[in-house]
Parts: C-alpha cells; structure tokens; sequence
C-alpha cells in the first residue's frame, strides 16, 4: 500500500488518508486522470465505471490516481481506493446523472465532497 500526496489544487478535500493500491486496467482504454472505475467481476480487471453494466463494473470502487493509457494491453498500476475527494474533478463517463454520482462510491472507503 502506498500513500498518495495531496495536491495543492483542491482534489483532495477531506482529511481522510489517501490511499492507493495496485489493480490491473483492462486493455482497450484510455483513462483519464480522477477516472471512476469498476471491476469486472469475471477478471479481477478495472475498467471505466458504468452504471448500466451487469458485469461487476456498475459498482465505482477504484480511482485512477493520473491518466492510464491501456488501449494497447492490460496495464497493472497503482489505483486510489480510499480517501475524500471533490467531486467535480471526477472524469465522470458522459451521461452519468446527478443521481448517479451521488451514489457512486457508496459502500467504499471513497468519499465525495466538494471542498470547503
């Protein structure tokens, strides 16, 4: 487990530890840095969070802590599962809703929270 930085923009808004873990990206994507991710439950693998999925990545559990460029193979790196962040610096997919955002990472040790 390693412990990521706080930045000086307000990404980090809570006083929560930030902390990272490693987890494979999927092949075929190219993700954003502050991307949600969920994890396909046949792989183990993360792909971009959708909530209309059926196959375990409905479910927003990681962060990309940068962008991750994995269009060419899967790509295991260093992936935020814990802290409080702002969430209008989370690279929502498009389409996602209000609704949706507000319970994305419920369950998780993520929390979102606009800064104060």
């Amino acid at each position: 487990m390693s412990t990521v930085s706080q930045p000086t923009d307000n990404w980090v808004t809570g006083s929560d530890s930030c902390q990272t873990t490693q987890g494979t990206i999927a092949s075929g994507q190219n993700l954003a840095a502050h991307a949600p991710l969920g994890q396909v439950t046949a792989t183990g693998k993360f792909v971009l969070w959708d909530p209309d999925a059926t196959d375990g990545s409905q479910v927003a559990t990681r962060l990309t802590p940068q962008a991750i460029d994995a269009s060419a193979a899967d790509r295991t790196t260093q992936l935020i599962k814990a802290g409080t962040f702002n969430p209008e610096l989370v690279a929502w997919p498009d389409g996602t809703t209000a609704a949706q955002k507000l319970v994305a990472f419920v369950g998780t040790p993520i929390s979102l929270q606009p800064p104060v």
